[in-house]
């Protein structure tokens, strides 16, 4: 269920309270993790970033902490791994300088292409794990974005529950899995569902 709450100053965001309960099951809450978003201002030169406390119980709390397992840690080991692979070969083909500023040429062109070839081959080792670890996490981990597509985003998720902020319209989208979930937390929040 999709919850739209218009959010005034991005710079002074209003509280929001979830029900306490988890988020994605229902059960009983055990713990509380913490769903983050930059709003791209800034206060006192700092980035602003709105912070909301979901509460979960201990089981999709681990289950939501287990997902880098299979995508941030694949991204960046296969990353590595194919980056290396790349850097050394460029690094030796690669003309060297003859001037003071491009006596390192190879090693800087070795890093770009290690870098390039890194990035692509994380993505792809990323992608292959997540597909092989779905039927455990479920649609939940189809939804998330490929972690080199996150870093561009104003969206976090967690199990049962994404938050995505539309800067231009300054509205805040908050998608439940669990639409009994949803409507308390409208009606906690004397909201308007959707």
């Amino acid at each position: 269920m999709l919850i739209q709450i218009p959010v005034r100053n991005l710079k002074k965001p209003h509280g929001l309270k979830f029900p306490q309960r988890c988020t994605n099951c229902g059960k009983a809450h055990e713990e509380v993790l913490t769903l983050s978003l930059h709003t791209g201002s800034q206060v006192r030169n700092l980035p602003q970033v709105l912070a909301f406390k979901v509460p979960m119980c201990k089981a999709c709390a681990e289950k939501e902490r287990s997902i880098a397992k299979v995508t941030l840690v694949p991204f960046l080991v296969g990353g590595f791994i194919f980056g290396v692979i790349a850097f050394v070969p460029a690094m030796f083909i690669s003309p060297e300088g003859t001037t003071p500023q491009t006596l390192n040429f190879p090693v800087v062109f070795g890093g770009l292409v290690g870098l390039i070839v890194g990035v692509i081959f994380g993505t792809i080792v990323e992608v292959i794990v997540k597909t092989l670890a779905m039927p455990f996490y479920g649609k939940t981990l189809t939804r998330r974005p490929l972690t080199v597509f996150s870093l561009f985003h104003a969206t976090d998720e967690f199990i049962g529950i994404s938050v995505n902020l539309l800067t231009e319209e300054k509205i805040l989208q908050f998608e439940f899995e669990n639409e009994e979930i949803a409507r308390e937390f409208a009606k906690l929040n004397q909201l308007e569902t959707s």
